[in-house]
């Protein structure tokens, strides 16, 4: 049963590639305002999980409500103009485009967009502009790259790229972001940022679904932890109660 402060609710989702079930009958819940984790070995299904919840990828079954209406058969782009965000792996940016454009893309909804009102709006279109680009400073001043900003997106670290698919999310006005692996291969300076900066946020009223195989991470950063194996549900509590338990030790930490 959905829940009343749910913000994603996904239930009975499975996915089938060939006769292996990379995600069976799973279920998971996002509450609005909170950090959720998800966690599990490799090739539990965290990753396919989230390709089904953002649509990257359609289930065979199941349903996805997110913000109370039905999502599973709406394209990507439309779940991400509802506030529905989602990260890679490996950070997804526009490498020949500076890093100030990169944010300026993610804007939605913009005057420009639109051939007529270039022409007829110019007014609007420069104030909108300006406007857009101070945020997208001020965004880039909040994680520290604003001195990249016209630098290409591709001469970053790999965890400045981290920082500015994270920053560009803010773009958009989300409500809710997938972050898939936001620790993975970064320096522990930066995780701690990375950190700091999904604490912040979630603050401001963001809420997350974090896959992380660092368990550091998991455990300071979530109020609720969701684990898969093979596919499927083994346990959900607290963070402090999911360490505890000894199914997801065995399948998890292989204890």
């Amino acid at each position: 049963m959905q829940q009343a402060d749910s913000l994603l609710n996904a239930t009975q989702l499975s996915k089938s590639f060939g006769g292996i079930k990379a995600v069976n009958n799973a279920h998971i819940r996002v509450d609005r305002g909170s950090i959720t984790g998800l966690i599990g070995p490799n090739g539990a299904g965290k990753t396919t999980l989230f390709n089904l919840l953002s649509n990257f990828i359609r289930p065979d079954s199941g349903s996805i409500l997110f913000d109370n209406q039905p999502i599973h058969s709406l394209p990507p782009h439309k779940i991400a103009e509802r506030g529905f965000i989602r990260t890679f792996q490996v950070a997804r940016v526009l490498s020949r485009l500076s890093v100030l454009e990169n944010m300026l893309l993610a804007t939605p909804n913009q005057t420009g967009e639109n051939f007529f009102k270039v022409w007829f709006q110019q007014g609007k279109l420069r104030s909108e502009e300006r406007a857009n680009k101070e945020r997208a400073m001020s965004i880039l001043e909040s994680v520290g790259l604003s001195a990249k900003a016209y630098d290409y997106a591709g001469a970053l670290s790999g965890g400045q790229r981290k920082l500015l698919e994270m920053a560009r999310t803010l773009m958009t006005n989300p409500k809710l972001i997938l972050l898939d692996e936001p620790a993975a291969g970064v320096n522990p300076t930066l995780i701690n940022q990375i950190c700091e900066h999904i604490l912040d946020w979630n603050q401001q009223g963001i809420s997350f679904l974090v896959i992380e195989h660092n368990m550091d991470v998991i455990m300071s950063l979530c109020d609720r932890v969701w684990v898969l194996a093979e596919g499927t549900n083994l346990a959900e509590g607290t963070p402090a109660e999911i360490q505890n338990n000894n199914e997801v030790l065995e399948a998890y930490l292989g204890q």
